[in-house]
């Protein structure tokens, strides 16, 4: 199972707990650009929890990112494009998939609380628009490049993230951003994924 990851993202998850001691500009190289953040995320009862996040997005509603806890190892990938969404419980060997927005709080909900749309999230990601009931802080440019910082709160929930570095991925980028499940695993319907994502917490 734990195969297909780096597949995906190359040597990522391998250096995810190196120190960054990088040019601050983009790495050379012709894979697709990843983004990897330190996240809080705040369940708005006080909790709050501590992760990284490997990222990567393209607009208008392609994005994937791999959930790390804070030592690393990938709890959950995301991976989502053209309405179509997957999301794989990596210790489980589970690929839940359907249309985002499925089970009523869609995938990121499910994953880190926040109730926002992949679609939406991607549109937050790269110009800080915030979709209605939700509030937006971005820093960075709004060239096309992912924030240096991003804080999306939904009521009393949020998930903040602070970039770390950018790394190149292995993969082809039109590999990335499909909802398409890896092969060989246990296929569910992404309604499920509200269920595995709370009981990992």
């Amino acid at each position: 199972m734990r195969r297909f990851l780096p597949l995906v993202l190359g040597g990522l998850l391998a250096s995810g707990c190196a120190p960054a001691h990088r040019a601050p500009g983009p790495p050379t190289g012709n894979g697709p650009l990843v983004a990897i953040y330190k996240a809080a995320i705040d369940d708005g009862g006080g909790v709050l929890r501590r992760a990284k996040l490997a990222l990567w997005a393209e607009r208008p509603d392609r994005l994937h990112a791999e959930l790390m806890g804070p030592m690393g190892g990938v709890n959950f990938v995301l991976d989502s494009g053209g309405g179509q969404t997957c999301v794989v419980d990596v210790a489980a060997a589970t690929a839940y998939v359907g249309a985002d927005g499925a089970g009523g709080v869609g995938a990121i909900g499910a994953l880190v609380g926040v109730r926002v749309s992949v679609a939406d999230a991607v549109a937050a990601l790269f110009s800080g628009a915030a979709p209605e009931g939700l509030h937006v802080t971005r820093d960075g440019s709004a060239d096309g490049e992912l924030p240096v910082t991003i804080r999306i709160a939904d009521e009393s929930r949020s998930i903040a993230l602070t970039r770390l570095r950018f790394e190149r991925g292995t993969a082809d980028a039109a590999a990335l951003g499909t909802g398409v499940p890896p092969p060989q695993l246990t296929v569910r319907p992404l309604e499920g994924v509200v269920s595995a994502a709370g009981a990992s917490r």
